[in-house]
């Protein structure tokens, strides 16, 4: 035997491990390739599920998408009618108020008619109180001219004139 090997127990030994990888191929290599097979399976169930739960999810977010659109939509058509509404009750509030400014106006310009009128009238009578006191006043000097100047006369003294 050269190098001092035995060629029989390499033999022995390689028949050994030959039995011990079928005995474990037998035994472990079924089992592990169910295993692997129901990993497998399982793992697509998972992912076909979360496909499944992936499309769902954007179904809802389309239908999310599409209620929010049209409440938003809702939104500018209720926020319309509101500017509509507040515009028709300014109008109608400005137009109260201008009907309420030419009444004040009206009544304004009546009570300075009345003013006007009653100033005249006090003008007037004054005027003719005025008119009548001159004439008094004149005709009371001249009398009292005309007396005075008799007086004078009847005394033999110079008339006033």
């Amino acid at each position: 035997m050269p190098l001092n090997i035995d060629w029989q127990q390499i033999l022995l030994h390689a028949l050994n491990f030959v039995i011990l990888v079928g005995g474990l191929y037998f035994l472990l290599f079924g089992p592990v390739k169910k295993f692997m097979a129901k990993r497998e399976e399982y793992c697509r169930g998972m992912e076909e599920k979360a496909a499944q739960t992936l499309e769902e999810a954007e179904k809802l977010k389309a239908d999310y998408a599409a209620q929010l659109q049209t409440v938003d939509e809702e939104i500018d058509r209720k926020r319309a009618e509101a500017q509509h509404a507040l515009d028709v009750s300014v109008q109608q509030q400005l137009t109260d108020a201008k009907a309420q400014a030419a009444e004040i106006v009206m009544d304004a310009h009546k009570a300075a008619d009345r003013t006007r009128e009653k100033i005249l009238a006090d003008t007037q009578k004054e005027l003719t109180e005025i008119a009548v006191q001159a004439a008094k006043k004149l005709v009371y000097e001249n009398q009292t001219d005309i007396f005075d100047s008799f007086l004078n006369k009847v005394e033999g003294g110079e008339p006033n004139e």
